[in-house]
């Protein structure tokens, strides 16, 4: 289903890994020499300054294309703007799978641009076609059509928030039609939705079949663990339950299992944290350092025991108290699991590849060439010697 050559892929994650053991100098240039030369990689993906410039031009050429054929069809009212996106929509599409396919672009940004433009013009010709009147399910629905199609094809990162968000859109919406009981089903259809997601997305990154999309499948993880503690955090389900359906709550009045709520703002990030050290989890215990923040902030809202800058400053203290605590206690390796940086972690991973390395030099010397195979001329007597050497 991705677009992209499967084995370029395989590829170039070799070649990162291998760049990282040579950074680490795990191998020596020749070893490293050998293994780039026997994986190659015809992707074009540019430094992430290119990527950026790139995918401005990109999208610059798009509006100029997409206003100069609105000044060409202005006489033809809502019916040919809406023909115009569609048109640019499907042309958007198009062009980025000729970009991938034929000019060999890997994240090199004109396939983002095109990609983003694509989704953009055909929402807006279903708004235009619907005077903007259509159902909130509907344009939920349709985003989440195109982005995980875009996902699937392009393994695109931020596509993969985009369909996280509107799967969450179609429950919220689905939970409306509920009327009265809504505001009491909409908090847990969303952290029971928000929960799915994780465990799901943890178990396809487990399989290699969907190696490709890893980057994609910890975002979603990311996405839903922020999304999970959202629809438990004491603020969000009061402030947004008093404006979206109308609970007219007082100042200092609580909602109905307000406790509930207020166990999870404080608990949720601890909890990840905790799971992350258990399972070595750099996903999970991020997340947590940074909803600790949510934490901070849901008290100070409700509960003003200090000022305002008082209870910033204690938030970043408990922070940066919270990750020095992790970086002593993981000083020591503990069960495989360390405080070393990233690039630290890479570079121990990075030995699993020794063994690639080892056969890939080790191939041409080990392989006999065809005059190696000659027999007799020995002197020890045998069938074919020749009595020297």
């Amino acid at each position: 289903m991705i677009a992209y050559n499967s084995q370029s892929l395989d590829n170039l994650y070799i070649q990162e890994q291998i760049e990282m053991a040579k950074g680490a100098d795990c191998i020596t240039a020749e070893e490293y020499n050998a293994v780039i030369t026997a994986h190659p990689v015809d992707l074009y993906t540019p430094n992430p300054y290119m990527r950026i410039g790139i995918f401005i031009l990109t999208v610059v050429i798009l509006m100029f294309s997409f206003g100069f054929f609105c000044l060409l069809s202005m006489s033809g009212g809502e019916g040919a703007f809406t023909f115009l996106c569609f048109l640019f929509g499907g042309g958007s599409y198009g062009l980025a799978e000729y970009m991938v396919r034929e000019k060999r672009h890997y994240k090199s940004g004109a396939d983002a641009a095109l990609i983003w433009g694509a989704g953009i013009f055909l929402l807006s010709a279903l708004g235009i076609a619907t005077n903007g009147d259509a159902p909130v399910w509907v344009w939920s629905f349709v985003a989440l059509l195109l982005s995980v199609f875009f996902v699937m094809r392009f393994a695109d990162v931020s596509m993969s928030v985009v369909a996280h968000l509107s799967f969450l859109g179609l429950i919220f919406s689905g939970c409306e039609k509920l009327g009265a009981i809504a505001k009491l089903v909409v908090p847990f259809a969303v952290m029971l939705a928000s929960a799915g997601i994780y465990f799901l997305s943890v178990k396809l990154i487990a399989v290699h079949t969907y190696r490709h999309y890893k980057k994609c499948l910890q975002m979603l993880q990311v996405c839903a663990l922020i999304t999970l503690y959202l629809a438990g955090n004491y603020f969000v389900v009061r402030e947004v339950g008093n404006e979206m359906f109308r609970l007219d709550l007082q100042p200092g009045q609580d909602i109905p299992g307000g406790w509930f709520f207020w166990i999870l703002t404080v608990t949720l990030p601890l909890i990840y944290i905790y799971t992350g050290i258990r399972k070595k989890d750099r996903i999970l215990i991020c997340t947590g350092l940074f909803l600790i923040a949510g934490i901070v902030y849901t008290i100070r809202y409700y509960h003003s025991v200090a000022p305002l800058e008082v209870a910033m400053t204690l938030g970043g203290l408990m922070m940066v108290g919270v990750a020095y605590a992790l970086i002593r206690y993981l000083k020591t390796p503990r069960h495989g699991f360390t405080e070393a940086s990233s690039d630290e972690k890479h570079a121990m991973e990075s030995l699993q590849i020794e063994s690639l390395v080892i056969a890939q030099t080790m191939s041409h010397a080990a392989t006999p060439r065809p005059d190696q195979f000659e027999l007799g001329g020995g002197s020890g007597g045998g069938g074919g010697a020749s009595g020297d050497y």
